[in-house]
């Protein structure tokens, strides 16, 4: 099954397979500058013996403009076009006569309007693969009839010929990731009889029974013609146009999704079906595969009575089932007038690799019975079900494959009162589980409940659970209330206790030792601070001081807190600092040697909280790294006297109350700094402020500080508005991206000598000013920017791109021909052009056929749009920013990597926090379809 992505070598190994191969299997192989396309060809008697062509990444004309000579023993040829310059390249329409023997033939990100004619004329061609290229027409392909394989992923054609129905030896077609393919004409696809693999999905043909163009569409009826197919990859968005009787009894390998729901990408398996339900379409209409085959099943929109049938199902395979992973969503009608009111969660927050049956679907008290059998099961997930068990007992327990779970989630099962009875776990069944997630259900009071009269002294073993999460649990006191003392996460390594404010209450007076025999090798905690300083039996020092990753939250508005002082005087080997004020940012990736890394969250919710450090404490001296983001009611970091003498990476950013990041005095503290990025602080003048008992000769050195970045600071007028001299010995790199009031650098001596140009632009390294020394260099850069800003409001406001009023009645093709001026407006400095020019591309993207996503990509303006997502003070510009940024990653797999290579995703996840509900709401799309 061709769904995975290749495959990954390191260039020394490849370089010497390559060297191999061409000394004894007569194969020419060349990448980039390495290939001169005139000498490559020039000895017609090395071309006559190879066997295979390999050119990767070949630039502009490189490929000889004639014919070449004659291949008698040539296999295989392949090129794959540099992607930056792929345009320039082009394969002449005689190239390949004498290429007779040729099986296989693989051109990737090459540019080709048509195919060379010459192509037809390879009649003993096998492979056909044009991925990633650009193409209009393909209809020489007819010509090719032995042709067994023809992968098209990618390639950007609007219509299937109808010659490929000319291929009846084709076995597979590969058209996914073919977001512009809107015509499949009737009767090509079920003219191929021999077909064993059809790939559609993945952002490809939709349109089943549409007329386009005066043309009715391919049915999905002709698929009951392909009896060869063993393996097929399809996407059917409309659930009616799903064939009744439509069965694949012979598929073998399958990846079949229907419904809206399921508009991206997932993880591979085998056998995967999934299917968006509703109330005209029941499970019984859409089981198009046999259920004891499936590996992975999704089912969305789940009717009440359809759960009785699905669990008849299940009891019928006795125990034949292959289901490792099952996802299960209920409908929203049948939700309670409570639950109604609660905002619908995202698809997009839904694992894929669970069992989840959710939106309060009727069941019985305990969800598995013993008939229902399914022994490969790994990972479960159930949510919003009225159950108070979720296994009856052991034997259902042992039933369901718990021996073999994995992954265990339980969310928003308003009835669960409890995980597991303790004679489940007594004999420790759970052998193989190691991620456990438990999550707003608010009447769970334990984790296991006592339902023997007698309990054995055998100690309760997870002994591979890794991960633990309690999230929410309103009620949850313990683990197990009476015998806490025997139950052991040996392994475990992450652990998530927040929003349980009674968890452990009652054992704060037990033993010290508690933790240590609960979690005797946990790397990471994140929890409630409240907790952490208050449950020393839970929370005692010693624990504390052997995590690698500490994450607090400030869940509670009702704490008063005026700075951090007394939180983390616990904490006596923090080396990395995050604080932010909402409840996203920072994530707890890499670990510190030799230390500890702290995260605080939703500081914000602390209205008194105005300082990060109130007096002298050693964490400052202590810190390596300092980040520090969104913090609203920070007015300043630290005391003035304070040292940061081991500091090498300083970021602030979006803290609107800061006026200076430090004083003169804890300046000359950092004298291992490399790195300083401050940005979106709108109330920042200066980023050094004097002491108030200053000398006027008072010299500060950065000896180590190599970048600093200062981005988007509205009201910075200078680094230091003070006397104090300022020395860069180290500095390469200074970005001053949109200061627009800075007019200086410093007014004491300045000094930086390895510093030659000063960047304008964060994302762009090309945009870059210098003259003579940074301080009259700040001063052009404002000149400049004046005078920009004169021309660009005369020019362009005359100029008129596209305004919004005329919008709809410009076609395509007009809104491409003035997508110049837009770009000028989204490069402008003036707010309004801004707005306009993005809210236009917005609607260029959104045309419903055939969005020109790639002219747009390719024009320069998304780390522009990027930028704007940035721009907490222009909620609209973020808003259609945001959704312009949507429409791209919606696009190809190469669209969506061009949004991630621009670093939007953290962005993205930062803006869930947006005080703005559009924005918010924005701000989720975007992460759906880059995570597809």
């Amino acid at each position: 099954m061709l769904l995975d992505e290749g495959l990954s070598m390191h260039d020394v190994i490849r370089d010497v397979a390559i060297s191999i191969a061409s000394a004894e299997k007569n194969v020419f192989s060349a990448t980039g500058e390495l290939f001169d396309g005139c000498v490559g060809w020039s000895d017609e008697n090395a071309v006559k013996l190879y066997t295979s062509i390999v050119l990767r990444d070949i630039k502009t004309n490189m490929l000889p403009d004639r014919v070449l000579p004659e291949c008698p023993q040539l296999k295989l040829f392949s090129v794959h076009a540099d992607h930056q310059e792929s345009s320039s390249l082009t394969i002449p329409n005689n190239f390949f006569e004498r290429m007779i023997q040729v099986r296989v033939i693989k051109l990737t990100y090459m540019n080709l309007p048509s195919l060379p004619s010459s192509l037809g004329l390879l009649l003993n061609l096998r492979t056909l693969s044009l991925c990633y290229c650009k193409l209009l027409d393909i209809s020489v392909v007819g010509d090719l009839k032995k042709l067994e394989i023809l992968c098209l992923r990618a390639c950007g054609i609007k219509h299937l010929p109808v010659e490929v129905g000319q291929l009846i030896w084709l076995k597979l077609l590969d058209l996914r990731d073919c977001s512009k393919l809107e015509v499949i004409p009737p009767n090509i696809l079920s003219s191929l009889s021999h077909l064993e693999e059809l790939y559609l999905g993945d952002n490809s043909f939709y349109e089943w029974e549409v007329e386009v163009g005066g043309v009715k569409n391919a049915s999905l009826q002709e698929l009951k013609h392909l009896h060869n197919l063993t393996c097929l990859d399809l996407h059917i968005k409309d659930v009616s146009n799903l064939p009744r009787g439509l069965f694949f009894e012979k598929l073998e390998r399958y990846r079949i999704l229907i419904g809206y729901f399921w508009n991206r990408k997932y993880n591979i398996y085998s056998r995967d079906f999934r299917v968006e339900l509703n109330t005209k379409v029941c499970l019984k209409d859409v089981l198009i595969v046999q259920l004891q085959g499936i590996e992975h099943l999704g089912l969305e929109g789940l009717q009440e009575q359809d759960v009785q049938n699905f669990v008849n199902e299940l009891v019928k395979l006795r125990g034949s089932s292959q289901l490792k992973h099952l996802y299960i969503s209920g409908s929203h009608l049948t939700l309670n007038p409570e639950e109604s009111e609660r905002p619908k969660k995202s698809s997009y927050h839904i694992p894929s690799n669970e069992i989840i049956l959710e939106d309060d679907i009727s069941i019985a008290k305990s969800l598995f019975i013993e008939k229902v059998a399914l022994p490969k099961l790994e990972n479960l997930e159930l949510r919003s079900i009225n159950v108070e068990r979720i296994w009856q007992n052991q034997v259902s327990a042992l039933s369901c494959g718990v021996q073999n779970l994995i992954h265990l989630t339980l969310c928003k099962c308003r009835n669960l009162r409890c995980l597991f009875s303790s004679s489940i776990v007594s004999n420790s069944i759970f052998v193989r589980l190691q991620h456990l997630e438990i999550w707003g259900c608010p009447v769970l009071e334990e984790i296991i409940i006592m339902d023997q009269e007698k309990w054995s002294n055998n100690i309760v073993m997870f002994p591979q659970l890794q991960y633990l999460k309690l999230y929410d649990l309103k009620k949850l006191t313990s683990f197990c209330t009476r015998v806490v003392h025997i139950i052991k996460f040996p392994s475990l390594r992450k652990l998530w206790i927040s929003r349980c404010p009674e968890f452990m209450v009652s054992h704060k007076r037990t033993t010290s030792d508690l933790a240590e025999k609960l979690f005797p090798n946990l790397e990471e905690l994140r929890a409630d601070a409240k907790h952490i300083a208050t449950n020393n039996s839970l929370f005692p020092e010693d624990l504390l001081c052997k995590l690698k990753c500490l994450e607090a939250e400030f869940g509670d508005e009702s704490t008063t807190i005026f700075s951090l002082d007394d939180f983390l005087r616990r904490f006596h080997t923090i080396k990395v600092l995050c604080i932010g004020g909402g409840s996203y940012g920072w994530e707890a990736k890499e670990t510190v040697e030799n230390g500890m890394k702290v995260i605080v969250r939703e500081v914000n919710k602390c209205y008194d909280l105005k300082h990060f450090l109130k007096q002298e404490s050693p964490i400052a001296d202590n810190l390596e790294q300092l980040k520090i983001s969104e913090c609203s009611h920070l007015i300043n970091l630290v005391p003035s006297s304070s040292s940061f003498q081991n500091l090498t990476t300083l970021v602030v950013s979006y803290c609107k109350g800061l006026k200076n990041v430090l004083t003169s005095s804890a300046a000359k503290t950092l004298v291992r700094l490399r790195e300083m990025q401050i940005s979106g602080c709108n109330m920042i003048t200066e980023i050094v402020a004097d002491d108030d008992d200053a000398a006027k000769d008072e010299l500060v050195v950065f000896n180590e500080l190599k970048k600093l970045t200062f981005s988007y600071l509205k009201s910075l007028t200078s680094f230091c508005s003070g006397s104090c001299a300022i020395k860069f010995p180290s500095l390469e790199i200074l970005v001053v991206d949109d200061c627009h009031n800075m007019m200086i650098f410093s007014r004491g001596d300045l000094s930086a000598p390895m510093l030659h140009k000063v960047h304008l632009k964060t994302w762009d390294k090309e945009h870059s000013a210098w003259k003579d020394d940074l301080n009259t260099t700040i001063q052009l850069v404002n000149l400049k920017r004046e005078s920009f800003i004169k021309k660009r409001r005369e020019g362009l406001q005359s100029q008129s791109f596209l305004p919004s009023a005329r919008a709809p009645n410009l076609n395509l093709q007009t809104k491409l021909e003035i997508l110049p001026a837009m770009v000028a407006g989204v490069w402008s400095d003036d707010n309004s052009l801004q707005l306009e020019a993005t809210t236009e591309f917005k609607k260029l993207l959104s045309v419903e056929r055939s969005p020109p996503i790639d002219e747009v990509t390719q024009s320069g303006v998304v780390p522009r749009f990027v930028e704007f997502l940035m721009r907490e003070d222009y909620p609209q510009l973020q808003f259609q920013a945001a959704w312009a940024l949507t429409n791209i990653a919606s696009g190809s797999s190469e669209n969506t990597k061009v949004v991630i290579e621009h670093d939007a995703v953290p962005i993205f996840v930062k803006l869930l926090a947006s005080p703005s509900d559009d924005v918010r709401e924005q701000a989720v799309w975007p992460l759906g379809n880059v995570a597809a």
